[in-house]
């Protein structure tokens, strides 16, 4: 059984090399003696080609990432990861990678886990063909559908990675060799206080050998419109049921602006009935029927390709992948290739079968409308990523093809709207009442409020609705994580009279409104500071001509007397 086993470990590469190698020969050796037109013909007998696309995903909730006690539990020795790689790996299957995986390892750093370590090894070291799903496998459907495909590529992951886990800064010192031809070596330079470098988001999401870019939505979820996105953003084909095409007779086809790998429904079916049986009973009267299904298909098209797949489910059931694989190597009517050699077939001219939207699909375009928002909102933050990066991952995980089937899924969706609304709302103007302006000369006093962990700019602008009032505005206020400050707004009374004015914000950067509005009534009385300078002046003439008045009676009072005091003397 051992050494049976590592036979067919051993197989993949011969196999695979064989399979391309025939699809070459089927593409081009036509064009050697008829031209580039005529298509390669099908010796009767010729074996059916047969690829296995098994996915390796992990389901990650709403976090977007798997932390470290996540990948612990697993890649360990029975963890599920560990299981569904040990099966893989023992068949010549192609192998369709969730990108979130080997992210959530390499953000770790040295804090990584061992065993995820080695698991990631294993993987990057494996001779089976692989092709990057979406990340955290996100139904491509349902942002095609919400024409938003540009949002299944991650926008960064800093907030995740921990620079102690990176290493100190390094400095590149000298080779003992004398040799030119040998680089420089880097050691950790401890005067350099430098942050080590990180990884970039690129590098977090790169894996090199991979065989193209294809798009693997939903079963049954593809329509006709979807087909030219795909095109657009540069995937090479497209993996649909066959149950969402019209009838074809091989695994490659052209479905107009996109060329589609076709995957056959029903004998997918039967392989995932044979490879998730529980016990060795069941599990080869599975095989039996799988076999004589697939005995029947090369009988019709001989020399055909054919795609089987695995369903994507949150935990790797799959027990049975190895002898179920191996069974269909065994067969005469069949030949193992890696999905490369069918995507270097002849593709045949096939159109899409729609259906229905699925209810993801239709609640798809309001998250994907959240999430823009929140994008332009994340712009008063000296780094935007810090906000937008983990909500697109969360948006990513909450479309993950395994989790859209779930009884929770709207309830965890509308938790995603609701979070989002916290964030467009938190940041705010405060209600500070209606003002009263008693002189020409005042500033407005404006108060904004944030709610958010992180600081923010904002642009604060005042505009008074009739033109009573003359603002100085817009400003810039930068406020502090969790709390609030005042900008006074330097004003001027034109006349008296009640006037509304309308304060907003907005991004300094972009310009886009933050939060709501916010209307408050001024009551202008500048008027009466001149009233109050004639009052004074007025009252001041009155109080100094009565004092005069009164001086004058006295005198002419006092002269009487002296008059009369004389007559008298006379």
């Amino acid at each position: 059984m051992a050494a049976a086993r590592d036979r067919r470990r051993a197989a993949p590469v011969v196999l695979r090399a064989a399979g391309i190698a025939a699809a070459a020969v089927a593409v081009l050796g036509p064009a050697l003696v008829a031209g580039p037109s005529a298509a390669a013909p099908r010796a009767v007998g010729d074996p059916m080609a047969v690829t296995i696309v098994v996915p390796i995903t992990a389901y990650a909730g709403d976090d977007g990432v798997l932390d470290a006690a996540e990948l612990t539990i697993a890649t360990s020795p029975a963890g599920n990861l560990t299981r569904g790689l040990d099966e893989v790996l023992a068949t010549s299957a192609t192998i369709a990678l969730d990108p979130m995986i080997p992210v959530s390892i390499r953000v770790l750093g040295t804090a990584a886990p061992e065993s995820a370590l080695a698991w990631l090894d294993r993987l990057e070291g494996a001779p089976n063909e692989v092709f990057l799903l979406a990340y955290s496998d996100a139904d491509l459907s349902a942002l095609v559908r919400a024409d938003s495909l540009d949002l299944a590529h991650p926008s960064g992951f800093d907030f995740v990675l921990d620079p102690d886990a990176f290493g100190p800064a390094q400095t590149a010192s000298p080779s003992p060799t004398s040799s030119p031809s040998v680089e420089p070596t880097a050691t950790p330079d401890p005067d350099n206080d430098d942050p080590p470098p990180l990884p970039t988001t690129e590098e977090l999401l790169a894996w090199p050998a991979a065989i193209g870019q294809i798009a693997w939505p939903s079963d049954g979820s593809v329509v006709d419109s979807d087909l030219e996105a795909y095109g657009s953003a540069g995937y090479d084909a497209v993996l649909v049921s066959s149950a969402n095409v019209s009838e074809t007779s091989s695994a490659f086809a052209e479905l107009g602006p996109a060329r589609a790998l076709i995957a056959d429904s029903a004998a997918s079916d039967l392989f995932q009935e044979a490879s998730t049986s529980i016990d060795d009973a069941t599990r080869q009267q599975a095989i039996a029927r799988l076999g004589a299904a697939l005995d029947g298909l090369a009988a019709a098209h001989p020399g055909r390709s054919l795609v089987l797949t695995l369903d994507r489910a949150p935990a790797f059931t799959a027990y049975g992948l190895d002898d179920t694989v191996a069974s269909i190597t065994a067969r005469n009517s069949t030949r193992m290739i890696g999905l490369s050699g069918v995507l270097s077939g002849t593709a045949e001219s096939a159109s899409v079968v729609d259906s229905p939207p699925a209810e993801h699909i239709v609640a798809t375009p309001g998250l994907t409308a959240a999430v823009r928002a929140e994008e332009a909102f994340a712009t008063i933050l000296a780094d935007p990523l810090a906000l937008s990066a983990e909500r697109r991952l969360q948006l990513l995980s909450l479309l993950a093809v395994q989790g859209v089937r779930g009884d929770d899924w709207t309830t965890r969706a509308d938790a995603f709207l609701e979070r989002s609304t916290e964030i467009l709302n938190a940041v705010t103007i405060v209600d500070t009442g209606n003002l009263l302006v008693t002189s020409t000369q005042t500033s407005i006093p404006i108060r904004i409020a944030n709610g958010l962990d992180v600081a923010v700019t904002v642009r604060v602008s005042a505009t008074p609705l009739r033109p009573l009032l003359r603002i100085e505005s817009p400003v810039e206020v930068t406020v502090e994580p969790g709390s609030s400050k005042a900008v006074r707004l330097d004003a001027e009374a034109i006349t008296n009279g009640e006037v509304v004015v309308e304060v907003s914000l907005s991004s300094p950067s972009t310009g886009v409104s933050i939060g709501e509005p916010r209307r408050f009534n001024a009551d202008l009385q500048a008027q009466w500071e001149t009233v109050g300078i004639i009052f004074g002046a007025v009252a001041a003439v009155v109080f100094a001509a009565g004092i005069a008045r009164n001086v004058i009676v006295r005198r002419k009072k006092a002269a009487r007397e002296r008059d009369i005091d004389a007559q008298e003397a006379a």
